[in-house]
């Protein structure tokens, strides 16, 4: 068992250092990329209060003269009065652009995009931005085998030699590969449980995993996020309507939602409602309704009662893998995260490299024993709940038989 814990250890970091390293330094961006912009922007950022603020429409308007062609992606109303209104479109490449507005003057402060807006780019980035659905599906197989990585590892490193809670503690004065291998193994199991929250939260944002399996198992148990907090459209008319944002905030403050605002879907399908919800630290704070684009009124609405436990759990997750969920130590604690895992990458390594012998990448050997029944039983449930890592394990054996089936020609 140590044998084949060793050799899955060692194959799933081939996959893993890299996804780990680019998520980390991805996501650690975009967590201090608001930061960064109203540092390096305040003038885009604050105003000065002039008292009635000009009607939104007006404000969107003044930011599609300059982006004319593109879809508003959202637009983002803070509460605070010394705060500009944020609207969000896409550039030609995929990647989110802002213009932000004056709200009491209804002029265009500017706009960034590129790599002068951050919150965009690194989030992009961070979901497998460039390559889409191929990406996201990299970023699942990833994570799948993350997992695998923190399941072996800690198999190996449980004490087997009497020394029990002494184990947690590496042995700083043994030298050698033993060194790396207790830094390397007692930082991953004080971090194993936030490493795996970290995966599961994650998840739900991919496309397969999240779009296609945890959809299907919600709709299945009657636990579907509602759709008032969902991100598709949904239908709320005839089509052609011409939308009224004024009227829309208007009855979004009346309806009792406060703090900052954020419209989504307001260049949706023809027909499709509005999606109006506050922004709060938690999600469980927040209110969601869809509008009618005309005025007609509220079409749906939900609160944090409305959800049901599997979407409670993933939108809990939400919040704590985007920092928001413990306040403004959140960044601080998911940017420690971050360094342990690019930690654990650096440590990894060079156990690996002082152990291995000179001529060889030291591959673990196979392991020739069958797999006991609770072996079997795991990994069917982990292919079970993650499929995709069900086919790249098929994949590697299917690549490893063909490696060891054809001979390869002797160097001359």
């Amino acid at each position: 068992m140590r044998r084949r814990a060793w050799r899955w250890h060692f194959l799933a970091a081939l996959l893993v250092i890299p996804f780990v390293l680019w998520q980390s330094v991805t996501g650690t961006l975009y967590l201090w990329s608001e930061h960064w912009v109203d540092h390096r922007h305040g003038e885009l950022r604050v105003v000065e209060a002039g008292g009635q603020r000009v009607p939104l429409d007006a404000q969107v308007q003044a930011a599609r003269d300059h982006h004319a062609g593109r879809a508003v992606g959202s637009i983002l109303l803070p509460a605070d009065p010394l705060r500009s209104t944020q609207v969000t479109f896409t550039d030609d490449r995929g990647l989110p652009l802002a213009a932000f507005i004056d709200p009491y003057r209804g002029t265009l402060l500017g706009s960034l995009e590129g790599s002068a807006w951050p919150v965009g780019w690194s989030r992009s980035m961070h979901g497998g931005w460039p390559l889409g659905d191929a990406g996201s599906w990299l970023l699942e197989i990833g994570a799948s085998w993350t997992i695998v990585m923190v399941l072996t590892g800690l198999y190996l490193w449980w004490p087997r030699d009497g020394r029990g809670l002494r184990a947690l503690v590496p042995r700083l004065r043994s030298g050698g590969w033993m060194f790396w291998r207790d830094l390397h193994a007692c930082v991953a199991v004080w971090f194993s449980i936030l490493i795996v929250l970290f995966l599961l939260t994650a998840l739900p944002w991919t496309s397969f995993w999240g779009g296609t399996w945890l959809q299907s198992l919600q709709g299945a148990t009657g636990q579907e996020t509602p759709r008032a907090a969902g991100f598709a459209p949904v239908m709320a008319g005839e089509g052609g309507e011409d939308i009224r944002l004024q009227g829309l905030l208007d009855q979004a403050r009346a309806e009792g939602l406060a703090g900052d605002l954020l419209f989504l879907m307001v260049d949706g399908p023809p027909g499709s409602a509005v999606s109006v919800r506050e922004v709060k630290p938690r999600a469980s704070q927040e209110r969601y309704l869809l509008m009618d684009r005309s005025g007609a009124g509220v079409v749906d609405e939900a609160g944090w009662a409305d959800f049901p436990l599997i979407a409670k759990a993933v939108a809990t997750g939400v919040d704590i893998h985007e920092a928001a969920f413990f306040g403004r130590v959140g960044p601080w604690i998911n940017t420690a995260f971050a360094l342990s895992l690019a930690w654990l990458c650096l440590t990894g390594a060079l156990s690996w490299w002082r152990r291995k012998p000179p001529s060889s990448l030291g591959v673990p050997p196979k392991a020739v024993a069958p797999w006991p029944r609770g072996l079997r039983l795991g990994a069917l449930v982990l292919s079970l709940v993650l499929p995709l890592f069900a086919l790249s394990a098929v994949a590697l054996w299917i690549a490893e038989w063909a490696w060891a089936k054809f001979p390869r020609r002797a160097p001359a």
